[in-house]
């Protein structure tokens, strides 16, 4: 009798063991998930913000994916409306958009505009009934509060054929690929504007100049998000 509970309690363990072999890469992805929502705040390779964008950004690309018109409540605080964007090929300097959205839906002067990315691209300045015109960053009359790096440095979003930052400390740290956020008061804090490809001094030498790329391609650009309401 203790011969056989001998044995059925190593095939117990075999059968566990063997088990945990077979399922070791799931749980080791459940767990680290777990670890990174109850545990994420303390990790140093965690980053939140970027977090809650990758979850922001993932809402957007679903939403266009299903082919969303409506008006959409975004992580529970954003409400958002999507449009189409007018093509004025080959004339377009992309300084301006013109989009299927207007005041029908809701639309008003000064609201953000994003590409489907989640990335800011300009704000609203004409209304009309079925259609908005919105200004983009590559607009020459462009100025808007900015930050970019891991030290967040601030400075400011000049718009144009090439948008660039100024007024940056000459002894500010500035490395190639930072990632540029908005700060202006009227879109929502921290949405992605570019990234850095350079520097140069500003024109009176107190201050450097942060040259500055969109992370996406206007060329392609046929859907925007409209931001109706954020806290």
């Amino acid at each position: 009798m203790k011969s056989f509970r001998i044995l059925v309690l190593g095939m117990v363990f075999a059968g566990l063991v063997g088990a945990i072999f077979l399922f070791r890469q799931p749980l080791v992805g459940f767990f680290r998930n777990i670890r990174v929502v109850v545990f994420g705040a303390a990790d140093p390779e965690f980053n939140y913000e970027n977090w809650q964008n990758l979850k922001i950004q993932n809402g957007l690309l679903a939403q266009i994916s299903a082919g969303a018109k409506e008006e959409t409540p975004l992580s529970g605080e954003y409400r958002y409306k999507i449009a189409g964007v007018f093509s004025d090929y080959p004339f377009n300097n992309y300084g301006s958009i013109v989009i299927n959205a207007g005041a029908d839906d809701g639309l008003k002067i000064g609201m953000p505009v994003l590409a489907a990315e989640g990335i800011l691209i300009g704000r609203i300045k004409e209304v009309k009934k079925t259609q908005s015109e919105a200004a983009t960053i590559f607009d020459p009359n462009w100025r808007s509060a900015a930050a970019f790096g891991p030290d967040r440095i601030k400075a400011l979003l000049v718009g144009g054929p090439a948008p660039y930052l100024d007024l940056v400390p000459k002894d500010a740290v500035v490395k190639m690929n930072d990632a540029v956020f908005n700060l202006a008061k009227d879109s929502p804090l921290n949405l992605n504007i570019g990234k850095v490809i350079g520097r140069s001094d500003g024109e009176n030498g107190i201050w450097s100049r942060v040259k500055l790329e969109p992370p996406i391609s206007f060329e392609n650009l046929k859907k925007v998000l409209v931001i109706t309401d954020f806290p």
